[in-house]
């Protein structure tokens, strides 16, 4: 017999950096962060088109910076009844920086609640990584002079998202940076799938500990695609991780990404044996949910 899955679960796929396109079990799709152009300062990462996105009643964003959401005003163009989720004091930097119908925005805070006929959204406080000193409106500022606002925002405010779809699937879409009040704040959400942005930057130990607390089933990670490009074409930025991801990782002036993920999910596994990280291949699409199998005894 083979695998039939039942009438509930999601599709989902990787587009790149922290972006997904999630379908539910009713069809309708979900897009979050899209950053579909890929292009990073002249750097491709994973581009995808914008006529691939078939539908989207749904756009989420974690923040505005350009690797988030540079391309939600052509996706509402597409999709002009999509709901649209960005923070609160980004929504105007967003709208002046694209051209977006906002009478389709919802401007999200910390601690809100938004519920739907077939999708529940939860909104939690994340915070940007950050260096040690911190991020300063000198650092956003274009190459004319004037004021990046997207920019300044996107590092200002970031939120992070508790999905549950109409199935009752439950997903956190988590970005950022790690931080001990987290492991606090999120303790025992116990999602069945956590999109987890990861970082050379920061600790093993800590990002292990806060996937044990959140508690999921399956941790999904993102962003390092676009880091390992980056880390490529521009050496010297690995000099902004942590000493001991650069004594372990970096390998005749290389980072080696391949060891780095397997043994970010063997740190996970040891704090949650309960947990798997899965590693997903861009673009491809990938179906969780309750299925069935009769297993062969003989």
């Amino acid at each position: 017999m083979k695998t039939t899955f039942l009438k509930n679960g999601i599709r989902l796929r990787w587009l790149n950096t922290a972006g997904f396109e999630i379908v539910m079990s009713n069809g309708r799709h979900i897009l979050l962060d899209p950053f579909l152009s890929g292009d990073i300062g002249g750097l491709s990462c994973w581009p995808v088109e914008v006529d691939s996105i078939e539908s989207c009643e749904y756009l989420l964003l974690s923040h505005i910076h350009f690797d988030h959401g540079a391309d939600v005003g052509s996706i509402q163009k597409n999709f002009p009844g999509l709901k649209l989720f960005v923070g609160d004091l980004s929504a105007d930097p967003l709208c002046t920086t694209q051209e977006i119908d906002c009478s389709k925005m919802y401007r999200v805070r910390p601690g809100e609640k938004y519920q739907f006929d077939d999708l529940t959204i939860e909104v939690f406080a994340g915070r940007h990584t950050e260096a040690s000193k911190g991020v300063y409106r000198k650092k956003t500022v274009k190459q004319d002079g004037s004021f990046d606002a997207a920019m300044w925002y996107g590092s200002l405010e970031l939120q992070n998202y508790l999905l549950t779809l109409c199935d009752g699937t439950r997903i956190l879409v988590w970005a950022g940076m790690t931080s001990e009040d987290q492991m606090y704040r999120f303790a025992g959400l116990n999602p069945d799938i956590a999109l987890m942005h990861v970082s050379p930057k920061q600790s093993f130990d800590e990002f292990a500990r806060l996937t044990a607390a959140i508690g999921p089933k399956v941790i999904i990670p993102h962003h390092y695609d676009c880091t390992e490009a980056l880390f490529q074409a521009v050496p010297e930025t690995m000099n902004q991780m942590n000493e001991e991801n650069r004594k372990k990782f970096v390998v005749d002036g290389v980072f080696q990404f391949p060891l780095y993920l397997q043994s970010l999910g063997q740190a996970c596994q040891e704090k949650n044996p309960g947990s798997d990280l899965l590693l997903l291949e861009h673009h491809k699409w990938y179906r969780f949910g309750f299925c069935v199998e009769k297993e062969d005894v003989n």
